[in-house]
């Protein structure tokens, strides 16, 4: 919590592979919420008569009770990811980041949402506005 990171162990990856995902303030206020008065090294831990224990391992029950609970029909957990990474693909984030906080182990498999950067090889070639006017 001190660094905001989350440490996956590679036994928690699909990659196989360590992996430190960092944490922007909003996701760390939702976790420190989450463990106030929480005794277990959980983030998500079995509550029974107001004590935690044991650790929860499956979340899908939970998201698809809280996508029914919204009003939401075909929604996987898996569009989350998909919507993680279009919403920064979109806003500018270059693809290289967006792979390494994907996980994915080759650029080709972000490269999909390339697309949503239409502006990118306008910006790539405005630097060539620099030299406009020089004398070289």
């Amino acid at each position: 919590m001190e660094r905001r990171y989350i440490l996956l162990r590679p036994e928690q990856t699909k990659s196989n592979r360590r992996r430190a995902i960092p944490l922007n303030k909003t996701a760390l206020q939702a976790l420190e919420r989450l463990l106030e008065g929480n005794k277990t090294q959980w983030v998500f831990a079995r509550r029974k008569n107001g004590k935690t224990g044991e650790r929860v391992k499956a979340l899908d029950w939970l998201f698809r009770k809280a996508v029914k609970l919204a009003g939401i029909e075909d929604f996987r957990i898996h569009d989350l990811r998909h919507t993680f990474a279009s919403w920064l693909v979109s806003e500018g984030v270059e693809l290289v980041k967006v792979r390494d906080l994907l996980g994915h182990t080759s650029i080709k498999m972000t490269e999909r949402y390339a697309h949503l950067m239409p502006d990118r090889l306008h910006d790539a070639v405005e630097i060539l506005d620099l030299f406009a006017g020089s004398n070289r």
